[in-house]
């Protein structure tokens, strides 16, 4: 085991990702976009999956690299897609995940199929992401997921997409323990409100933005670069003793109380 040298690190340096590899699932979109471009302006090569080839396609142009369409719930789907990255770019050095979507409803307006549904997409992928993902990190990594801050408190209508979301951070943070000795850390980034381009499509009312700004002690909604900056300091070596973490970034709303998040 190295002893601490106590020398000073070249901390610009640490951000950088000179040609590692780093495969982005939901790339095509807000925060996988940005994510994206993240990574590759400090050096990455960026593999994009996307259920939609024009978007993959689209963000792989903008950052010279490589398009993948499939299913991110779908085993032989993600073995396929990694295989595929892994023949192009080598060995992954990171994986970010933003696949994620919210169906509000009740507990009591909640079937099977809606509950099912909601942990597909927003677990089931992340087991296989990590599964999968760690057989192609030969030489260790940075896995970084976007959870939620429903993950994190309560709120009305939100208890399947909560629930699903406060798997995904316990999910990752036993991967951590699990891969910590193969040199692979896991983070979960647990966004508050998030002014995506599904969310623009969902609020289309003039004053949505001004109202969903208001119990945010910082003034207002959060960007998709906002998150991807944080999934960037969990792929780089900034965060090189960080692991197991679920790191909230929310601009402090989840400290204003009380908050009506229903």
């Amino acid at each position: 085991m190295p002893l601490p040298t106590g020398s000073t690190p070249d901390y610009p340096g640490l951000l950088r990702l000179p040609d590692r590899h780093v495969l982005v699932l939901g790339g095509g979109l807000g925060i996988g976009h940005q994510t994206c471009v993240a990574a590759a302006s400090v050096g990455a090569n960026v593999t994009v999956v996307d259920t939609d080839a024009e978007r993959a396609k689209r963000v792989a142009d903008e950052v010279g690299g490589l398009p993948l369409v499939g299913d991110a719930t779908n085993r032989e789907e993600v073995e396929r897609m990694v295989a595929e990255a892994v023949a192009r770019f080598g060995p992954l050095h990171g994986l970010a995940d933003i696949i994620g979507i919210s169906n509000l409803a009740t507990i009591a307006d909640s079937d099977d199929e809606v509950f099912e549904r909601g942990i597909a997409l927003n677990l089931r992928h992340v087991f296989l992401a990590l599964q999968i993902g760690a057989r192609a990190m030969t030489d260790g990594g940075s896995m970084a997921f976007v959870g939620s801050i429903s993950g994190v408190r309560s709120a009305p209508k939100h208890a399947v997409y909560g629930a699903a979301k406060a798997g995904l951070s316990n999910l990752a943070a036993s991967a951590a323990v699990e891969y910590g000795p193969a040199g692979i850390r896991v983070n979960v980034v647990a966004p508050g409100q998030t002014y995506t381009p599904r969310v623009a499509e969902r609020h289309p009312e003039p004053d949505y933005y001004e109202t969903a700004a208001r119990p945010v002690p910082l003034g207002r909604v959060g960007e998709p670069s906002d998150i991807a900056s944080a999934l960037l300091f969990f792929l780089s070596d900034l965060s090189q003793w960080v692991t197991g973490q679920t790191l909230v970034v929310d601009g402090g709303t989840s400290r204003n109380y009380p908050y009506p998040m229903g």
